[in-house]
């Protein structure tokens, strides 16, 4: 059995720098990364670090990329554990080893911790502003003005402080005492995965390319199968709040996701699935769907899915993988 912790990329070489620094994993593991064709030096950078890294060589876009990840983590060993990050997110001391902790002393699919977005955190320590450039992230999306935030152009970590303001975080953020709790179908941000998690539910989706909805729609399979997840508020981290999507490359609102997820599950649903408390029960408002497409049980036609959506963007590059050993590290 490994640990393996994942970490999807996409330029914002900053916010990778500082995530992986701040890892702090006591127990043997390794680190993944898949990265989904970074333009700014993320990829040279990765290269003189000790993780093994596939590169897609373009935006293949979440779904796919996280598939990529699970066929790794699993590929030699069904018993391996998978801690999936993402490289926007702060990890604390012990953010990392209390969730493999929890997945010691529970053996569930799947444990989520608690994720603490930027403007949530800064909202509660205003004196921490001074650490980041642009305008306030909430009014400028009460505005409609998504591209403005998708560019990076709000709440943006200023790198030149960088250090103090994770030196901020260690000491204000409170970690509760270690607990695990059912939580909801699906708990977003960081999570530690057994493989049954996939057996139940399958692949994610790739027709949500290139992201949003798609953990909607796994949520929705997840309460189709009954697979809880778990929660503990002792593994927590702050979330720079989709910073790897800053160059304006993904749309939070767009008409084709929405509706394919309308489609799929009926409208109306698609926030739904973060209820809680948890109670153990199916709701009677989602009897009768059909069920027959819950899970996504290979990746046949997943790559031509993508090439679809992408259209003239989609160049034909076979991904490669390597290991610190290849490059000379380690």
């Amino acid at each position: 059995m490994k640990i393996i912790i994942g970490i999807l990329t996409f330029n914002c070489l900053k916010y990778t720098k500082i995530c992986l620094k701040n890892i702090n994993c006591s127990f043997p593991h390794e680190i993944l990364i898949v990265d989904n064709g970074s333009t700014d030096g993320t990829i040279e950078w990765l290269k003189t670090q000790s993780v093994t890294l596939i590169e897609h060589g373009q935006n293949l876009g979440v779904p796919y990329a996280s598939n990529t990840m699970y066929d790794y983590a699993w590929k030699d060993d069904p018993d391996n554990l998978l801690i999936v990050l993402s490289n926007d997110m702060l990890c604390l001391p012990n953010t990392v080893d209390n969730l493999i902790k929890a997945a010691q002393l529970y053996i569930t699919p799947v444990i989520g911790g608690r994720t603490v977005p930027t403007p949530l955190y800064l909202s509660e320590h205003p004196e921490d502003r001074v650490f980041f450039s642009g305008g306030d992230i909430i009014s400028t999306l009460a505005t409609g003005d998504y591209a403005t935030w998708s560019r990076g152009e709000c709440y943006n970590l200023i790198e030149e402080t960088a250090e103090e303001f994770v030196k901020s975080v260690g000491s204000k953020l409170v970690v509760p005492e270690f607990e695990v709790v059912p939580g909801a179908w699906f708990v977003p941000g960081h999570r530690i995965y057994r493989k049954s998690y996939f057996d139940a539910n399958g692949y994610w989706d790739a027709n949500f390319y290139p992201v949003y909805m798609v953990d909607n729609d796994y949520a929705m399979r997840a309460r189709m199968t009954g697979t809880i997840a778990y929660y503990t508020q002792s593994s927590v981290l702050i979330e720079f709040w989709s910073r790897v999507l800053y160059e304006g490359s993904v749309p939070i609102v767009d008409v084709r996701r929405e509706a394919y997820f309308s489609d799929k599950w009926g409208p109306g649903l698609a926030y739904d699935v973060w209820e809680v408390p948890f109670n153990g029960e199916f709701p009677a408002k989602y009897a009768g769907y059909d069920t027959s497409q819950i899970r996504i049980g290979s990746r046949e036609g997943e790559l031509d899915r993508v090439k679809e959506l992408m259209g003239a963007a989609y160049r034909d590059i076979t991904p490669t993988i390597s290991y610190p050993k290849d490059r000379g590290i380690g």
